[in-house]
């Protein structure tokens, strides 16, 4: 694959699946200017990041990862453990792969977790973090990993039917009213491949047990600008907010009524904050 510039202007640049073996992560690149790497949660991939995803690269050079096991990246062998600490690691040698040096790194759920792990290292200028989570009390750690695991299950026996599901505004809330808002207003395709992804991932059921013990340490090394981005009718608020103290340059912008993953809900309001902070920092 062609190395390309950090801020090259790309037309659609979608890389062919990684053949099996293989170590690299699965992107999609679009737009010009400075990096702009975003990262999804928990069971989903890059097409969570979708509905925004045009907006961003009006102004940024935007790279949608896939994290190991997940979408259509390859799970982490059985000797590594996806803490999040080393799913930045496999982010970092992706974007060492395409030539990419310092960049802006967004995530939300997991991929928030993973973003401001990266925000411990030189070349994140800066983060911003939808909902994540790691600093739960040993119940509400429980409570996450049976959560998951029951929506792990629900997936798996929704996945036969999400052609139909898909289809409808009724079919999408059935999976994605637990975690958005309006779940409704995803596009079909979106909410088709996000809902077979999930029931499918090869690395979901590891990460969720491994989530349950992995904590972020490194929080005061972040000392590049976070933006914080909650919104209140996610469970995971007080949760969140325990962040703001353990982190220097921290700053939280609440998203009234929106759920866990917002993207969808609200996509221009949400590009729009990302990119006001983005432009301050």
């Amino acid at each position: 694959m062609p190395v390309l510039p950090a801020s090259a202007p790309t037309t659609s640049n979608e890389q062919p699946e990684p053949k099996a073996g293989e170590k690299r992560l699965y992107s999609y690149r679009v737009g010009a200017g400075e990096p702009l790497v975003l990262l999804h949660g928990m069971g989903e991939s890059h097409v969570g990041w979708r509905p925004a995803i045009d907006m961003l690269a009006a102004d940024y050079d935007v790279i949608a990862i896939d994290l190991p096991g997940f979408g259509r990246s390859a799970a982490f062998p059985f000797s590594t453990a996806p803490t999040a600490a080393n799913l930045a690691k496999a982010v970092d040698r992706e974007l060492d792969a395409l030539g990419v040096d310092d960049y802006h790194v967004a995530g939300y759920s997991l991929g928030a977790r993973v973003a401001l792990h990266l925000g411990g290292t030189r070349r994140a200028r800066s983060v911003i973090a939808i909902g994540p989570d790691g600093l739960g009390t040993p119940f509400e750690r429980v409570q996450g990993f049976l959560g998951l695991a029951a929506g792990r299950g629900v997936a798996m026996a929704l996945a036969p039917a999400a052609a139909q599901l898909s289809m409808t505004p009724v079919g999408r809330m059935m999976f994605f009213a637990g975690n958005r808002s309006f779940p409704w207003q995803l596009p079909a395709a979106d909410a088709r491949q996000l809902l077979t992804e999930y029931a499918a991932a090869p690395g979901y059921d590891v990460v969720n047990w491994t989530s349950m013990f992995d904590a972020p340490t490194d929080l005061p090394t972040v000392t590049q600008p976070v933006l914080f981005l909650q919104g209140t009718a996610d469970p995971l608020t007080g949760q969140v907010l325990r962040y703001l103290p353990l982190i220097p340059h921290a700053q939280l912008r609440l998203l009234p009524g929106l759920n866990h993953v917002p993207i969808s809900d609200n996509p221009a309001a949400l590009a729009g904050l990302m990119r006001e902070f983005l432009q301050r920092t």
